[in-house]
């Protein structure tokens, strides 16, 4: 709504095409375009030739739906000359955080929009203290007035603030890091793991194209860490990723199993179906899921 109110002309494709993004933007001379993590790991993983000179009127290009790493960021501004920026909302409460143009910070989703109630509360509640890691709520009259269920009736949000299910941290500047979903937590011997943590590490890789960890029954520690991994070529092994990981994450984080998958499967908004994921590792372990 913003672009229209200013003016501006939107452009909507049916679905996203990968051979055909950069044609659109010299076509109809896009200054600006909304994207997702999905479409930015195409465009950098299978690059088709252009450069910044060749899309000269691409000014700013969003992200969201999903945190991106700090080098994905770095790698796709230095690839296509691009301002990127990375915000953060929901379908319930709208834009929550947002870098601009003029303030941001790479690996962050920028700071909490002006109209936003928003906290980062830790499990009693109580507001968390700046660089200490909680969950993102929130509450204003911006939020949605419910959830309508499937016989009829609205549940009721308002006047209750919304405990979105993202954890994360703000730094001393106000910006948010996501760190990940409470539903996705690893607990390894009462150590809480984040997955995005260990994901990142993963697509540090040179040879991997994508890769997501996941929590799995452990008898002794109660979870241990898995990951699923897409290679780029046909040479990369265990062995490899394993000490790759080593490097970078403790012995506690590093994944004790690596399954080679030829994709991830994904939300239409490119978030990881960890779920997925978890039903996958229990079929090859032949447990229930």
């Amino acid at each position: 709504m913003p672009f229209l109110e200013k003016g501006l002309t939107m452009h909507i494709a049916k679905r996203f095409s990968h051979s055909r993004f950069f044609e659109w933007i010299k076509d109809h001379g896009i200054t600006f375009s909304a994207g997702v993590p999905t479409v930015l790991n195409m465009l950098l993983n299978k690059p088709l030739g252009y450069t910044a000179k060749d899309i000269p009127t691409l000014r700013m290009m969003t992200c969201s739906t999903a945190p991106l790493t700090e080098e994905q960021w770095t790698q796709f501004e230095e690839m296509y000359g691009v301002r990127l920026l990375q915000l953060y909302g929901m379908s319930e409460a709208g834009w929550i955080c947002g870098n601009r143009h003029y303030r941001f910070k790479l690996g962050t989703v920028g700071v909490p929009a002006l109209h936003q109630e928003f906290e980062i509360v830790d499990n009693e509640g109580r507001a968390c203290p700046a660089g200490v890691e909680g969950e993102v709520s929130i509450g204003g009259p911006q939020t949605a007035i419910g959830y309508l269920r499937d016989d009829g009736i609205i549940e009721a949000i308002r006047p209750n603030r919304i405990k979105t299910g993202d954890l994360a941290i703000m730094d001393e500047e106000g910006f948010v890091r996501i760190t990940g979903r409470t539903k996705d937590l690893i607990i390894r011997g009462g150590m809480n793991i984040a997955p995005l943590e260990i994901d990142a590490v993963l697509l540090k890789h040179a040879g991997i194209l994508d890769g997501a960890a996941i929590g799995v029954p452990d008898k002794i520690y109660g979870e241990e860490v898995a990951c699923y991994v897409v290679a780029k070529g046909p040479d990369l092994t265990e062995a490899s990723v394993r000490d790759h990981c080593r490097q970078y994450l403790s012995p506690a984080k590093t994944p004790k199993q690596i399954f080679f998958v030829p994709d991830l499967p994904k939300s239409d908004r490119g978030k990881v179906l960890r779920d997925k994921l978890r039903e996958d590792w229990a079929a090859r372990m032949k447990l229930p899921a």
